[in-house]
């Protein structure tokens, strides 16, 4: 079977990178909850993404296979947090996207739940939806997750769909914790792998 070559995106490629973000999150419990309307999903969620991306371009690695079927968005283990200054430059974005504050709020809470120690965060990962079932999420993880490895550090996320919590478990992440997103909304699930000898 031919593998399908991994490479980091380019900025000017942000944009359909975005596109694919969205594409493979629409159906996301969370996603759902922070875009209810159906018909503007698509749309808001591929604005949120690109504007993200953008105002954290220097602090990111966005991996992608060579037709974007698969993306994932990466933080370096000592670049993980959101400056001020990025969050300035993609609040209009999330404001006009109409995520609800109490999302937004959850959303940056999520920073709490890093570990202290250094560590690789998977910021997104998601593959669209007629390239799912193909091995195309765990290709795209595999460069960071052997430099994880290669470090010594593990690699910390969390997802926010149940039913890719085997998935990541094939990939050696462990579930830590079950948590609403929201009071009363969708629960998230942070996850981590430590790092193979």
């Amino acid at each position: 079977m031919e593998t399908t070559a991994i490479r980091q995106a380019e900025r000017s490629e942000f944009t359909r990178a975005a596109q694919a973000l969205a594409r493979a999150f629409y159906d996301d419990p969370v996603v759902q909850h922070v875009w209810p309307h159906e018909a503007k999903r698509l749309r808001r969620s591929e604005l949120s993404f690109a504007a993200q991306m953008r105002a954290l371009r220097s602090r990111r690695e966005i991996h992608v296979d060579e037709d974007f079927g698969t993306v994932a968005v990466w933080a370096r283990p000592d670049q993980w947090e959101i400056p001020t200054t990025a969050l300035v430059r993609v609040l209009p974005t999330w404001l006009r996207t109409r995520v609800g504050v109490g999302s937004l709020l959850a959303y940056l809470r999520t920073d709490a739940l890093h570990p202290d120690e250094p560590h690789w965060y998977l910021e997104f990962l998601g593959t669209v939806p007629q390239r799912q079932g193909q091995g195309l999420g765990g290709r795209v993880l595999e460069p960071v997750l052997k430099q994880a490895d290669e470090m010594g550090v593990p690699v910390w996320t969390w997802s926010s769909n149940r039913r890719n919590l085997a998935f990541y478990h094939r990939q050696g992440f462990t579930v830590l914790d079950e948590i609403p997103f929201v009071p009363g909304g969708p629960p998230i699930f942070p996850i981590r792998r430590e790092p193979r000898a």
